[in-house]
């Protein structure tokens, strides 16, 4: 996997993603963007919709930090630290990828398992970097 794409390239394009995603969320949040496409589909009210995109938005922050330790662009004294966390990221994208397959809007089976299925082999790349 390692000889399919470089590290730096991973890296890139997996927190570009993780950009997006939080851009997403965000506008899902703002209203702009409809909430059935997130969670399956299966949000009751707004005040729940704003309780599990808060989440949404912690755990790709804190994704995107672990990334970026791990590329040793910021807190480079805990980077062996990463070695062990990082390989949470491909296992939480790949349940996320089963989650989606099996939501209620279209949107959210045809365009974000694929997207999340990706995204699982980038964050492997990542996790399999020494």
């Amino acid at each position: 996997m390692k000889k399919w794409i470089s590290f730096k390239l991973s890296v890139q394009i997996f927190l570009g993603f993780i950009f997006l995603a939080i851009l997403f969320h965000l506008l899902v949040m703002a209203g702009i963007i409809a909430p059935d496409v997130v969670w399956g589909g299966r949000i009751q009210s707004p005040h729940e919709l704003i309780k599990m995109e808060s989440i949404s938005l912690i755990i790709l922050v804190f994704i995107a930090l672990i990334i970026a330790i791990k590329a040793r662009w910021i807190f480079f004294k805990i980077a062996k630290l990463t070695d062990y966390v990082i390989w949470l990221i491909p296992l939480l994208f790949f349940l996320n990828t089963l989650g989606n397959s099996q939501a209620l809007n279209p949107m959210e089976r045809f365009i974000f398992t694929p997207i999340t299925l990706v995204l699982t082999l980038i964050s492997l790349r990542i996790a399999l970097e020494k």
